[in-house]
């Protein structure tokens, strides 16, 4: 009796403990899951650091690539407008959307098919009845949602080019949100920027020579405006875009031969739930080589010393040839400057050398340019990185370690 007694208190005891053990690790289970949850939210909710953003905007994690990604490439008539566009685009909008306020995005609401749409021409009746449920499906020709000049059943290249070329080449948004809201749950503002054609090319046969029609400036600028009005609209009609400030600006890009790239024309800011566009502000921007006439009508100053400094560099080292720069211009005041100083097959020591001696030229010639980088190269291969920001005292040098 005694003994089964006994037995009778182990087999509690065993599962007693069993029942604790089970009872542990479930809760260490729902420790790890909540533990699991914790870390996907916070990869949800992160930021870049505020100690990196200098004066750029901090950027939600992990990063979502524009709905319209790889149209900035495809449809730019050179890729020194893509590269403008898209940073010129940002500057604009951090006197709109400050840095220490909002958070940056890339544009989610405009994807790759509706901007596409958006740059087909306005069609006519007739032009849809023409076309198959194929063809009006891959246009959405049903919706009708082009923004450049309807052709009106015209066919001929050459009466396109000259009476309903297409204006409008390429669309980029940029999404703002509070600083706050890491998540990206509530947009708080967008900029909308509008790539016109400062040039229509065109063929009159199918793999033919190109041609190319010059657009008025006049006319480009005002065919934007026109375009930024409908695009307000349709915007507005979704409920998460009702109630924000968005903001719009017009860039007429350069040819597609260009060595230099466009500018912005105009801008404006439609505030919070306003469906029209009552007032635009000139954009005054020309983006010049140094030395050129264009550069001299500005800055006839700035345009003597980039001289300077080619002459002072061709007397000091016999291997060089010629810098090359282009400045950017708001109004007469030179704002970035962009120099490539090529070198060939200079010896580590030579690099060395001329970088110091460049970092000294410009220090003495480009004082009272807002930011310049100066890129010294051997053919493709980078050597040395000399670079001054707006508000840097002095310029920053970097040469590179292994730049073959």
């Amino acid at each position: 009796m005694k003994r089964t007694f006994i037995l009778l208190i182990s087999a509690v005891v065993m599962l007693s403990a069993c029942g604790q053990d089970n009872s542990h690790k479930k809760e260490e289970s729902n420790k790890e899951e909540q533990s699991s949850k914790k870390d996907s939210s916070s990869v949800k909710q992160k930021a870049t650091d505020k100690d990196v953003q200098g004066n750029d905007y901090r950027t939600i994690l992990p990063f979502k690539e524009s709905q319209a990604r790889g149209l900035l490439q495809d449809n730019m008539a050179n890729s020194y407008n893509g590269q403008d566009f898209e940073s010129g685009l940002l500057d604009l909008s951090k006197e709109v959307f400050p840095t220490d306020k909002y958070l940056y995005q890339d544009g989610q609401y405009l994807d790759k098919d509706t901007v596409n749409a958006y740059l087909d021409p306005k069609y006519t009746k007739d032009e849809i009845k023409k076309m198959d449920k194929d063809e009006r499906k891959e246009k959405k020709a049903d919706e009708n949602l082009g923004l450049n000049p309807s052709h009106e059943g015209e066919k001929d290249p050459e009466k396109i080019a000259e009476h309903s070329p297409a204006y409008l080449s390429n669309i980029l948004e940029q999404d703002f949100y509070d600083s706050g809201d890491t998540k990206g749950k509530h947009i708080k503002g967008m900029t909308i920027g509008l790539a016109m054609n400062s040039k229509y090319y065109y063929q009159k046969e199918k793999n033919g020579e190109t041609y190319s029609k010059k657009l008025d400036s006049d006319e480009v600028k005002k065919q934007g405006k026109q375009m930024a009005g409908e695009i307000l609209t349709r915007l507005r009609e979704n409920k998460e875009l009702k109630d924000i400030p968005i903001h719009f600006a017009i860039y007429k890009q350069s040819g597609e031969n260009a060595i230099t790239p466009g500018e912005f024309m105009a801008g404006t800011t439609v505030d919070e739930g306003k469906t029209r566009i009552n007032e635009w502000k000139d954009i005054d921007q020309t983006t010049a080589l140094l030395p050129s006439e264009t550069a001299a009508d500005k800055d006839e100053r700035l345009n003597n010393n980039f001289k300077q400094f080619n002459d002072n560099l061709q007397s000091y080292f016999n291997n060089f040839t010629q810098a090359v720069g282009t400045v950017k211009f708001n109004k007469k005041s030179p704002q970035q400057l962009s120099i490539d100083v090529p070198i060939d097959y200079y010896g580590k020591a030579e690099t060395i050398g001329i970088t110091q001696y460049v970092t000294e030229q410009a220090k003495k010639y480009f004082d009272n340019v807002d930011e310049y980088e100066i890129h010294i190269k051997d053919g493709n291969n980078p050597q040395a990185l000399i670079s001054k920001g707006k508000d840097d005292d002095e310029p920053q040098v970097h040469i590179y370690k292994n730049s073959n």
